[in-house]
């Protein structure tokens, strides 16, 4: 077959997976979507994947960003044509509705490195069973009737003792006004699909701005910090708002399940 002088074939095995992961994260930086990339083994060869993303920005499927104060390196988002190439190939994408303000976007940048990073440390840890990105969740939500309350930043699946545990990841970069935390309490009290909830945030000051704006909420929510998850992963500290006291996330998700399969109630644990 032949194809018109300028014009991409993109490989199923490698161009594809490489532009879905730019899409499911938002922005990412070239180290990062490399290490997704091979830990999917989609890649191995460092040359040949750097030869593959210049070439993929050559035909304007990818955007490169200049974002020296980042300290990272080059951050690639998708282009509109190459979230387009997706639309006909089943791909869970629904655009947020309206433009956002700059000032917006590099906040936005910065929360989806970041929580790319969550991301890699549970890819690495062995234990990820499926991360739901919010792409597909805002598709879900906004298309059909099983969707969930909220856009979570992501609903992770991991294998924990021979089950899988699922849970609700919100990583809280940045404090919001108090109001906007009632109406967070109120879709979570009325979700019927998830049994966790996980808060990742900065530092202590916001852990605590956070869980007290959440207090009072009829489902357990649990508070952690974002640098000791890339350190510990699933034997995170995490404290549930209205409580001091702390206990890992591993041990929260497994005494779950058990109580889901024995009927016998923990005190810690939220139905």
């Amino acid at each position: 077959m032949r194809y018109w002088k300028g014009s991409i074939v993109l490989s199923p095995t490698r161009d594809y997976p490489l532009l879905r992961q730019v899409l499911h994260s938002g922005f990412i930086t070239h180290h990062q979507l490399f290490e997704f990339l091979r830990l999917d083994y989609s890649a191995s060869s460092r040359n040949a994947f750097n030869n593959r993303v210049h070439r993929l920005m050559e035909h304007g499927l990818l955007i490169r960003r200049e974002m020296p104060f980042v300290n990272r390196g080059a951050v690639y988002s998708l282009s509109q044509a190459g979230v387009s190439e997706f639309a006909g190939r089943g791909e869970h994408y629904v655009q947020p509705a309206g433009t956002p303000r700059s000032n917006t976007a590099q906040s936005s940048l910065h929360h989806s490195l970041e929580l790319n990073e969550i991301h890699l440390v549970l890819k690495r840890s062995g234990t990820l069973v499926y991360w739901m990105p919010e792409t597909e969740i805002r598709s879900r939500n906004d298309l059909t009737p099983t969707g969930y309350w909220k856009y979570y930043d992501a609903i992770v699946t991991v294998r924990l003792a021979g089950q899988d545990c699922r849970f609700a990841l919100e990583y809280e970069r940045t404090p919001k006004a108090a109001q906007h935390y009632r109406a967070i309490r109120e879709r979570i009290e009325q979700e019927t699909s998830i049994a966790h909830f996980l808060y990742l945030v900065p530092n202590h000051d916001l852990l605590w701005f956070v869980a007290d704006r959440m207090a009072g909420c009829k489902r357990a929510i649990y508070f952690g910090l974002f640098r000791d998850f890339l350190q510990q992963t699933l034997t995170l500290p995490v404290r549930r708002s209205g409580s001091p006291a702390s206990v890992s996330l591993d041990s929260i998700l497994t005494l779950r399940r058990v109580a889901q399969r024995t009927g016998v109630l923990f005190p810690d644990i939220a139905v």
